[in-house]
């Protein structure tokens, strides 16, 4: 059921000409006129929690009722985590350093958290690798994310302007397995997989694979890079790629390879890291964890969030709705 407070409090901050261009654009894609698209939008605000976003992107307007209600449209999802998420524990996801120390023995590279230690113990971590990775700890969605190759700085320099812009977490650079690289090389191509813990049973709820979709390092979803959906039964991709406004590639732009059907290696050591990873913090029951198939070390963790997206993982044509996966996994 949606949360009324929160459907009030969305309808009064709403971006009402949002909705109207956003009924506009569809008018465009089913030749209706426009208020009668702004009507059923708004209809599907108050039935089933969708804001104008998730009605035009999941393509509501194509839908009858049942598969209306299947959508974990961006209210139900806000639902999940209040009643799933004892949010007095979300640091140990939000804060990056304080993820890699709770989940440490899922990270499997090095890491240094350069508040704990001195400008020697850096000299020594960047000593041999070729690339480290710099993650600013209270951002998301993959922002400030920078790569660097030690032998191109100072030390001492690159220290300082790391301890300046309060970069702190600094990370071995996975080095993906041939089989995820073959998808796109430029980025580590992640998993994300959705989990949500009911006693001592982790259920994995809904899934895709991510990947960058020319030459960037990040295969971030929200900063142009691609999706498909991965049926979590067969460990093989089962859609088409498709990016964040919906626009659909059989092939990989940059490599040829062909998504759907695409199997992930190691499917079965994927499922039990997550599972096993879930049970860390018991408080936050409903997480969504990326997950990077390295060459030497096998599946490992690159993060985990405690308020997973819900546009990620459904797929307007094909897959659409988990809605009642996720339910089903509470009960």
């Amino acid at each position: 059921m949606i949360n009324p407070k929160f459907l009030l409090k969305r309808m009064r901050g709403a971006n009402y000409q949002g909705f109207i261009d956003s009924a506009k654009r569809i008018s465009n894609i089913n030749h209706r006129p426009w208020p009668v698209n702004l009507a059923d939008c708004l209809m599907c605000t108050a039935r089933y929690g969708s804001g104008y976003v998730d009605y035009e992107t999941f393509e509501m307007y194509r839908m009858n009722g049942r598969d209306r209600a299947n959508v974990l449209t961006i209210s139900k999802n806000n639902d999940l985590v209040k009643r799933l998420n004892d949010q007095s524990y979300k640091d140990y996801f939000e804060d990056k350093a304080q993820f890699n120390k709770t989940f440490d023995k899922f990270i499997k590279r090095d890491w240094l958290y350069l508040k704990d230690h001195t400008y020697e113990d850096f000299v020594r971590f960047i000593s041999g690798k070729d690339q480290i990775i710099v993650k600013p700890l209270g951002l998301s969605c993959g922002q400030g994310i920078e790569m660097y190759r030690p032998a191109e700085h100072d030390p001492r320099e690159l220290y300082d302007e790391l301890m300046k812009n309060q970069a702190y977490l600094v990370e071995e650079v996975v080095v993906q397995s041939d089989e995820m690289a073959a998808l796109c090389p430029s980025s580590v191509n992640t998993i994300r997989l959705v989990t949500i813990l009911n006693g001592d049973k982790a259920s994995i709820v809904a899934g895709c694979v991510r990947m960058s979709k020319g030459n960037a390092f990040v295969d971030n979803f929200n900063h142009g890079g691609l999706a498909a959906i991965l049926d979590t039964n067969t460990g093989k991709l089962a859609t088409d790629g498709y990016d964040k406004w919906r626009h659909t590639y059989v092939t990989h732009p940059s490599t040829g390879t062909v998504i759907n059907g695409y199997p992930i290696p190691m499917w079965d050591e994927v499922q039990d890291l997550v599972r096993e990873a879930a049970k860390v913090v018991p408080q936050i029951r409903y997480v969504g964890w990326d997950v990077a198939i390295s060459r030497d070390h096998g599946p490992l963790l690159i993060e985990g969030n405690e308020f997973p997206g819900q546009d990620v993982t459904q797929y307007p044509k094909l897959h659409l709705g988990t809605y009642d996966v996720m339910l089903a996994a509470i009960s």
